[in-house]
């Protein structure tokens, strides 16, 4: 009987500890995607001054420029792909819970763990293929075919790292589900 209570406190012991470990990974993660998604917000301000100064210097200087909307798009790009995970956080994205909100308590916990594995093989998936994507631009140092012509393994490399974030979200969600 003794060696099954040291046992029992000792398997205790480890499970507090790997769950205080979860609550640590998970309070990293949420605070990451709090502070990117934040920090990529800002980047809609960007994008509006650069709209109105295009506008600007095309209607009342006649001097239209060959990189704003092109920018704009590179960083609208990078809004998207940095603030997923942080909507994700949130539960900003749009949820259809019609039927969901009528599961029991158990259900909604089977349903919500199944999501997410197809949700992290979806992303696990866009991360594989756009860090191929990305590379490929990259390594043939691949430029935009406008007058402008940035290179674009900067913009292609947000859906990797956008995925990554979102993929860090959905693990830091299973935590909390587990805890």
């Amino acid at each position: 009987p003794l060696d099954s209570i040291l046992f029992e406190v000792q398997r205790e012991q480890i499970l507090g500890f790997e769950m205080q470990t979860i609550e640590k990974l998970v309070l990293f993660v949420e605070k990451l995607n709090k502070m990117v998604g934040k920090g990529a917000s800002n980047l809609i301000f960007v994008f509006m001054f650069l709209m109105v100064y295009e506008v600007i210097a095309r209607y009342f200087f006649e001097s239209p420029t060959i990189w704003v909307h092109e920018l704009c798009g590179y960083l609208f790009a990078a809004y998207v792909a940095l603030t997923g995970g942080w909507v994700l956080l949130k539960k900003g994205h749009v949820a259809v819970d019609i039927i969901y909100q009528y599961f029991p308590k158990k259900l909604k916990y089977t349903a919500d763990i199944v999501v997410s594995i197809v949700a992290l093989f979806m992303f696990t998936v866009l991360f594989w293929q756009g860090y191929k994507f990305a590379w490929h631009a990259f390594a043939t140092n691949q430029h935009s075919h406008t007058l402008f012509g940035p290179v674009l393994w900067p913009v292609k490399m947000l859906l990797p790292v956008g995925a990554l974030f979102f993929i860090l979200q959905i693990f830091a969600d299973l935590g909390k589900l587990i805890l």
